[in-house]
């Protein structure tokens, strides 16, 4: 891995029950710059983008460099938008998480396709639910209840 990369960490919420993954910036220098919570068991109560060693940051966890999508800046690009950002209040897990920030260091595109994927569960289990309760209604109806 090398200045400018996006790196990622496997984390757990929950416990062990739900699973999600940790992004941040290398800066090539054995630190990593990344937003966060306050405090990761109450990630809605704000968040700051911090500068941490990359040991903190890896938490005890395998590192993966992330090139999807592909960056559309240099490395000293990346770098120098995510320096300029340390000390950025506002994380919110929803709309301004890890990986957002560090898609637009690397892209300029705010971008977390975590919450996309949240986000189209969310939306089969409702459509699965208003098909089962639509039908049910209609079935009712043909009984005449």
């Amino acid at each position: 891995m090398a200045r400018g990369d996006r790196l990622a960490v496997r984390r757990k919420l929950l416990g062990s029950l739900v699973g999600y993954r940790h992004y941040g910036i290398d800066l090539g220098d054995g630190t990593v710059v990344h937003a966060r919570p306050h405090d990761f068991r109450h990630p809605f109560g704000g968040g700051v983008v911090v500068r941490t060693s990359r040991k903190e940051f890896a938490d005890g966890q395998a590192v993966e460099p992330i090139l999807d999508p592909p960056p559309n800046f240099s490395p000293e690009e990346i770098v120098a938008r995510a320096v300029a950002h340390v000390g950025r209040e506002g994380y919110c897990p929803v709309v301004d998480n890890c990986e957002h920030f560090a898609t637009w260091c690397a892209t300029g595109q705010r971008r977390s396709r975590q919450v996309e994927a949240v986000i189209r569960g969310v939306t089969a289990v409702a459509a699965t639910a208003a098909a089962i309760l639509l039908t049910g209604r209609r079935a009712g109806a043909a009984r005449g209840l």
